[in-house]
């Protein structure tokens, strides 16, 4: 895909990880911390491991702890386009945990990871910064008879459900420009075609658009009424074939996904196919974190056999950092698990 189209540099809201035109393990890099007695260095493991970064390990290990360790990754990129990435923070002792490293420059460490793969499959390749760039010429050599290999990618629905049980935000926020450039077939502007299309999508269903407002794929500059996505649901329930595969992407109270540890004792847990999201903010006057906004929207399917479409939002909560988000989300979800059995009015 042509890199023009992707504003790689531009970090997603609320991760801060790079969108960019190609992304290795979602730009970032996976590191394990692991701790043995008070006062001894932590050992640290790379995933991938790649020249792409040195890590200049200064962490240190403290007594043990209930609290969650603050690491800090703080780089300095070298002329060559690796980065020199400080480690530095207190951990407690003997324990396991897994931070990660955000990508500056997704297009360089694909480039390099690339080739490290080349080179353990016995593939001789250089990852020079100073050779130009590929030009029109180039793709003479993209022959069959020159093909060394080929990827084919699982169904975009395997995409999806990555994307809605873990609430994949990097996923989200490239989706509105690879609708743009694939299907819009924009080389200037693949963002605003996404959501071109997104709102002839919208139209076309009947749904009614001034309920909704959307400038990222994340939601993080995304305002929907409830009405607006219970009617979004509704209009997905009859999609027939389609469906099933919508459902089964979304999380599932109290088994899997963003729902894993929500209700979990209650009847409803197994029968609400929900997405969550939330927004939130630093609290320096108390020390704690402001939940500005979090919703749940998707379908209960009811003790009676019913299938409902709900969503339900909450904003402006205070608490502590490590439990403020979980309480939320209980809250929301007891309202969706009260659904479940609840007695309903009938239809006239």
């Amino acid at each position: 895909m042509d890199v023009s189209l992707f504003p790689e540099g531009e970090r997603e809201l609320g991760t801060g990880v790079v969108i960019s035109p190609i992304a290795v393990n979602d730009n970032l890099i996976d590191v394990t911390i692991a701790s043995a007695a008070e006062g001894s260095t932590p050992r640290l493991t790379l995933s991938p491991a790649t020249a792409y970064v040195h890590i200049v390990n200064q962490l240190k290990t403290g007594p043990p702890s209930n609290r969650t360790a603050a690491i800090s990754f703080t780089d300095q990129r070298q002329p060559d386009g690796t980065y020199l990435v400080t480690a530095q923070g207190t951990v407690p002792a003997r324990s396991s945990m897994l931070r990660t490293y955000r990508v500056p420059e997704p297009s360089r460490f694909a480039q390099m990871t690339f080739v490290e793969a080349l080179g353990d499959a016995g593939v001789s390749a250089i990852a020079d910064l100073t050779l130009p760039a590929p030009d029109a010429h180039a793709q003479s050599f993209y022959t069959p008879g020159n093909q060394v290999a080929e990827h084919v990618s699982p169904p975009f629905t395997e995409e999806v459900k990555v994307t809605l049980k873990v609430s994949q935000n990097l996923h989200a926020s490239m989706t509105p420009y690879i609708l743009g450039a694939v299907l819009g077939k924009s080389h200037d502007d693949a963002l605003q075609a996404g959501f071109d299309l997104e709102n002839q999508f919208l139209r076309k269903a009947g749904l009614d658009v001034s309920g909704a407002s959307q400038s990222d794929g994340a939601g993080g500059d995304a305002f929907f009424t409830p009405d607006f996505m219970v009617h979004y649901l509704m209009y997905l329930a009859h999609q027939g074939a389609r469906f099933p595969a919508f459902l089964g992407a979304l999380p599932v109270m109290g088994q899997d996904g963003t729902l894993w540890d929500i209700q979990t004792a209650s009847p409803a847990a197994g029968h609400v196919h929900a997405k969550t999201g939330t927004l939130g903010d630093s609290d320096l006057l108390h020390h704690s974190l402001m939940i500005t906004g979090k919703g749940i929207a998707g379908y209960i399917d009811r003790q009676d056999g019913r299938r409902l479409a709900f969503a339900a939002y909450l904003g402006m909560a205070d608490g502590d950092p490590e439990t403020i988000m979980h309480q939320v989300g209980n809250v929301l979800g007891e309202i969706a698990a009260a659904a479940y059995d609840a007695p309903l009015e009938k239809q006239r």
